[in-house]
């Protein structure tokens, strides 16, 4: 992904989880309008995949879903399509397991 600012639109079934906007900087990304505002460092799994590390020191403040999708494995994005400034994603736990989908649509 370039860099710039993206929002998060869910797929309709996941219309439900809280909406953010993030900003890449490089190989970092950070939340932006969203509760914590968390600092993530970008790590490639190869050409359509990517995890988000966190930056900062593990607060105990993960809900009881985020401490589950942790349980289960480590959670990555994959791409699926790109087109101009939206680019589709799948959220997996594992390679049989979807967590959520939708879109990060480029706003800046």
């Amino acid at each position: 992904m370039n860099n710039g600012k993206y929002k998060v639109i869910y797929d309709k079934q996941f219309s439900n989880y809280p909406k953010f906007e993030f900003e890449i900087n490089g190989q970092n990304l950070t939340e932006t309008n969203s509760e914590l505002n968390r600092k993530y460092k970008i790590e490639s799994l190869g050409e359509n995949s990517f995890r988000l590390k966190t930056i900062e020191k593990p607060k105990d403040s993960l809900t009881e879903f985020q401490k589950s999708l942790m349980s289960n494995g480590k959670p990555y994005y994959e791409i699926t399509d790109c087109k101009n400034d939206t680019i589709d994603f799948t959220m997996r736990v594992n390679l049989h397991v979807i967590s959520h989908s939708g879109k990060f649509v480029r706003i800046k």
